[in-house]
């Protein structure tokens, strides 16, 4: 009995550790991951007694020793964030004293710049530090960069800064703003763009900077930023309007220049007013620019919905010079007591896959631009935010949140989701354990993903990452169509593509591999012994993680013999000739039958009737072909009374 295969599951990896365990580890910035499955993950350490950014590099399927990327800045570095382009190139910026200034007499003001560094593919080492933003950002403390990279190395980053009263190109006198809320600051929210070589500044993108104070900078409320394979961007972020209420807003990027600033959370909610801010958002692009964001609303007090609630919001496809558009109506996704920031990953198709924690609980809802595929899936009990998520653009998906094993233990948690279903998890922790933080997630696109995060404290701090590898994405039989003969049986597919490692093919033929280990994705089946007749073909490719994806089973029609012929006498010294083909069928043009008594031959036809003159024994001779070639000359006596 024949036992045709099953698409294996994904691989998720144990852990590696890239530094530690070690008191100098400071934090874990954010892992990358670009399209061809290579990345790196940042982080600081203290050397020579200060903070400095560090970064290991994922190539083939390794991770590198930390390699230092601030080399010849004195520091203290902060703030680290790391893109990832293909071919291992890595792009990474950070905040660091640039100058100090006493007004007044007051205690000195230390203001920072933001810095970036590349690590160019095939490089051993990051290139010289370059300055990002010409301006100062501020003392720092509020920057929060976000930074996303095209496969091409284009990328943009969005960071915030602090204006008043630290900035002295932006003085803003004290007093002059009257704070929109207790604490609230002025901020600029600044995009810039690099080329691959330069940073070109966009300025502030929010609706009122200078103008307008916003919530004191944090990581629940800080900008995101995202870019698609073509280079075009978008930027979300938190913004009061003149109301006090902070909300949702948005921007394309096209090249160096701004698109119209669309709003994306609701103002109102079902006729009800919005007086609640809005924060936390996440944003996503697919390969047809359709634009997908997730963000928190609050409950309660002044707000429609009596918990806080996780929304989506779509803004489908545009490159009009003003990025002109809106988004819809904003749909709820999950309420609870508590809920986390989310985090959304789309696939080339425009679906969308979100993921946040919500009354303890891991959650996660798939969808299509606003619309959802049902109530959110509730995945295992989680100890901490946040949960992330990567799509699979041939359906499922893995989605990452802190957790706890049977032990109680703190763990990083993994649950990775096939298009049939099936589902496999996985806890992942640092050799030494600990508690568990700074949980970051880096996609490639097609389902894989790199996970980082840090474990322990003090002396036990560990760097750990860990890698989900998705199966190779699904392929067809491309060939060959129709009735074929023997020597003709040459299979061709499709490219399966696995974002890590090569893929091997092996041919399966009615059930039994005949071929295995190809590079190649063209197989010509052994003439010999291959007869006529009805096959089942399949393709199956293997990746290094010895991950099976299979195309969908296929018929080979093979057709491996000449037409049959029948002589039958009838009477009136009569004779029919036909000519079968139980297979690909007879070819009609090219077909002689010659019936031996110096007539003309009957051409072209796969029926002949003739009637002797004469009783006898005649030699009647056919040339003959099947529909795929496979030809023949047969001699058959016929006896006439």
């Amino acid at each position: 009995m024949a036992a045709w295969p099953t698409p294996a599951q994904a691989l998720i990896t144990p852990v590696t550790l890239v530094a530690g365990p070690s008191a100098s580890i400071v934090g874990v910035g954010n892992v990358a991951m670009a399209g061809d499955g290579s990345g790196g993950v940042v982080f600081e350490m203290v050397s020579g007694g200060v903070p400095h950014i560090f970064v290991s590099q994922y190539l083939d399927q390794r991770w590198s020793p930390p390699i230092q990327v601030d080399v010849g800045q004195s520091g203290p570095a902060s703030f680290p964030a790391i893109a990832a382009g293909d071919g291992g190139e890595l792009l990474v910026v950070w905040t660091q004293p640039w100058a100090s200034e006493s007004i007044g007499g007051q205690t000195p003001t230390t203001y920072y710049q933001l810095m970036s560094s590349e690590l160019q593919p095939g490089a051993q080492s990051f290139g010289p530090a370059e300055q990002v933003d010409p301006n100062n950002v501020g003392d720092g403390t509020g920057v929060y960069p976000a930074l996303t990279m095209a496969p091409d190395g284009a990328a943009y980053v969005v960071y915030r800064v602090v204006t008043n009263p630290l900035t002295p190109d932006e003085p803003q006198p004290p007093g002059t703003i009257t704070p929109m809320r207790p604490g609230d600051e002025l901020v600029d929210v600044r995009v810039a763009r690099y080329n691959g070589q330069f940073w070109s500044s966009m300025g502030a993108v929010n609706v009122f900077p200078g103008q307008v104070t916003m919530r004191t900078p944090s990581a629940s409320n800080a900008p995101a930023i995202a870019i698609d394979r073509g280079g075009q961007g978008i930027v979300v972020w938190q913004e009061p309007t003149i109301d006090g209420v902070a909300r949702i807003w948005a921007r394309r990027l096209f090249g160096t220049t701004l698109g119209d600033v669309l709003e994306v959370s609701p103002e109102t909610i079902d006729g009800e007013p919005v007086s609640v801010d809005a924060d936390a958002p996440s944003v996503a692009l697919g390969q047809n620019a359709d634009a997908e964001v997730v963000f928190r609303l609050d409950g309660g007090a002044g707000s429609p919905l009596l918990t806080p609630y996780e929304f989506v919001n779509s803004l489908s496809g545009s490159y009009s010079a003003t990025g002109a558009g809106s988004f819809g109506a904003a749909v709820p996704l999950a309420g609870a007591s508590t809920v986390g920031a989310p985090s959304v990953a789309t696939d080339a198709y425009g679906g969308f896959q979100a993921a946040f924690t919500a009354g303890g609980a891991s959650e996660t809802v798939s969808g299509q631009g606003n619309g959802t595929n049902g109530n959110p899936d509730t995945l295992g009990r989680a100890k901490g935010d946040p949960a992330l998520a990567a799509f699979d653009p041939n359906g499922g998906g893995a989605v990452v949140w802190p957790g706890t094993n049977a032990s109680g233990q703190p763990v990083v948690q993994v649950h990775q989701t096939f298009p049939g279903g099936r589902v496999q998890t996985a806890n992942l922790s640092a050799p030494t354990t600990g508690p568990v933080s700074s949980l970051t997630l880096g996609r490639s696109g097609a389902g894989d993903a790199l996970i980082a995060f840090l474990q322990g404290f003090g002396e036990t701090s560990q760097v750990a990452v860990a890698t989900v590898q998705a199966p190779a994405a699904g392929f067809t039989l491309t060939g060959p169509l129709g009735w074929v003969k023997p020597s003709h049986a040459i299979l061709t597919w499709g490219p399966a593509r696995a974002t890590l490692g090569p893929v091997r093919y092996s041919v399966v033929l009615d059930g039994r591999t005949i071929a295995a280990g190809l590079r190649e994705r063209q197989y010509q089946l052994p003439a010999r012994g291959l007869g006529s007749g009805r096959y089942r073909v399949q393709i199956i490719a293997t990746d290094d993680a010895a991950q099976q994806t299979p195309t969908p089973v296929a018929r080979l029609k093979v057709d491996a013999s000449p037409p049959e012929v029948t002589a039958e006498p009838l009477a009136q010294r009569r004779v029919r000739v036909r000519l079968l083909d139980a297979y690909s069928g007879v070819r009609g043009p090219g077909t002689v039958i010659a019936f031996g008594d110096g007539t003309v031959p009957v051409r072209n036809e796969l029926t002949a009737v003739h009637r002797y003159r004469a009783s006898g024994r005649y030699l009647v001779t056919i040339h003959c072909a099947s529909m795929v070639g496979n030809r023949a000359v047969d001699h058959l006596w016929v006896r006439i009374p």
